[in-house]
């Protein structure tokens, strides 16, 4: 039975897929193959390449906590005689993403600061040379389709998967520009499927539909809302292709909020601890003598219609 895990997408909420991961190691449960999107791209490169989580948490902490602020553009919107904060920089940036800007650029931040994160932290190889088979998820903005990459330069890759539109400036692969695969595929359950696991594993850290207490106040805000509330629907259609869904309890957080790194991680060991009897449980039936058969004659099934979708 192959394995998988998909690690979706939500800026600094990915953080608890660290937590997640680490509980699957402890009890032993490896994957044959990794699916992921923006922050879960990140997270799922470095573990198809390190297998240590450990370590991958020591490496990201290393970056976000003593370069990550000081790299920033701190004169990129400085309206005052005094720059504003870190904190201030990025809660405009948090609005920028949300009701866009009248400005010509089409970005907050150059890529250089996304690029030279990923540069830092993520090897200079082929994805294909993963220890573990990865497969990341950006957005074609040309035609509005989702792309899975499984070859090419991984840094590049995961630039691509992690540009947030309006933040980060789209990334040209092969002639074609692509952002962050969020809005095409948030928990890319689906893509674990593509990629041939029978069991999957779906990390979910996208911001939830929270229930209002009033009626927006403005047409933009309603309009938001309805787009937010299009988008839910058709990200729980997706995941529920997954045979266990781990949900950390972190929908409060802010995407941008990095400096709660220790508790998000807290977050995803909690639930993966939460959802470890069920996660065994479902490994144990589908490594069932009876669930391999069934497995068998499905794919000897497809394997004949294959054939005679060929011949014909």
């Amino acid at each position: 039975m192959k394995k998988a895990i998909a690690l979706g997408g939500g800026g600094a909420r990915g953080l608890a897929h660290l937590g997640i991961l680490k509980i699957l190691e402890e009890n032993n449960i490896r994957f044959d193959m990794i699916a992921g999107t923006s922050m879960g791209s990140v997270i799922g490169a470095l573990y198809a390449v390190e297998q240590d989580v450990d370590k991958i948490e020591k490496t990201l902490k290393d970056y976000l906590f003593n370069k990550m602020f000081s790299k920033l553009n701190m004169e990129k919107l400085q309206g005052d005689a005094q720059a504003p904060s870190a904190k201030n920089l990025i809660r405009k940036a948090r609005e920028f993403v949300k009701y866009g800007t009248s400005g010509d650029g089409n970005s907050f931040f150059a890529n250089s600061m996304l690029e030279e994160m990923i540069n830092t932290i993520i090897p200079d190889i082929d994805i294909r040379d993963t220890k573990i088979p990865l497969a990341c998820v950006a957005t074609d903005i040309t035609n509005g389709k989702e792309k899975i990459f499984t070859e090419g330069s991984l840094r590049k890759i995961v630039l691509a998967s992690t540009s947030i539109p309006g933040v980060f400036p789209p990334v040209n692969i092969d002639g074609v520009w692509y952002t962050d695969g969020a809005h095409v595929n948030v928990t890319p359950v689906s893509v674990a499927r593509l990629m041939g696991a029978d069991f999957v594993i779906g990390s979910d850290v996208k911001s939830k539909l929270k229930t209002l207490d009033a009626i927006p106040s403005n047409s933009r805000d309603i309009m938001n809302r309805c787009n937010f509330i299009a988008t839910h629907l058709f990200y729980e259609i997706l995941i529920k292709e997954a045979n266990v869904v781990l949900e950390p309890n972190i929908k409060q957080i802010s995407w941008s909020e990095f400096n709660k790194f220790n508790l998000m991680v807290n977050e995803g060991i909690k639930e993966a601890r939460l959802k470890l009897p069920v996660i065994k449980r479902e490994i144990k039936r589908l490594n069932s003598p009876l669930s391999q058969c069934k497995r068998l004659f499905k794919k000897f099934i497809n394997s004949k219609d294959n054939l005679r979708a060929a011949i014909y």
